[in-house]
């Protein structure tokens, strides 16, 4: 058996689909699927698109997403720290209950949208 022989082995397949909507002056990055270290480029992929491209706030939803790591936390840490700047808003809607711990334990809760219920 050569070195070319063996089996490499395999990384788990994540997926994660980010897409980007408008909705009146703010961008909407819509994360589906699995946010960990795997899907990392992606989600700083969209940030910095959706920050570069677009003048007004940027809300980042979460209601689809399965899973989202720490990483994944510190990238919108990162673009709340730079839109916020420059005068600009960052804003998560619709986090899980684990996406909310990690922000409350990143001392980011404020980013959440405040419940339309409450209002």
């Amino acid at each position: 058996m050569t070195l070319t022989q063996l089996v490499k082995p395999t990384i788990p397949a994540t997926v994660l689909d980010a897409s980007v909507s408008i909705n009146g002056a703010a961008a909407v990055v819509s994360l589906r699927g699995e946010a960990d270290p795997f899907t990392l480029p992606v989600v700083i992929d969209v940030l910095a698109r959706v920050i570069a491209d677009h003048d007004g706030p940027v809300i980042i939803d979460l209601a689809h997403t399965n899973f989202i790591d720490t990483g994944t936390i510190r990238a919108v840490a990162r673009a709340w720290r730079f839109l916020d700047e420059r005068g600009r808003h960052l804003t998560v809607r619709s986090p899980s209950r684990i996406a909310v711990r990690i922000l409350v334990l990143f001392d980011l809760a404020h980013l959440i949208e405040p419940d339309q219920a409450a209002a």
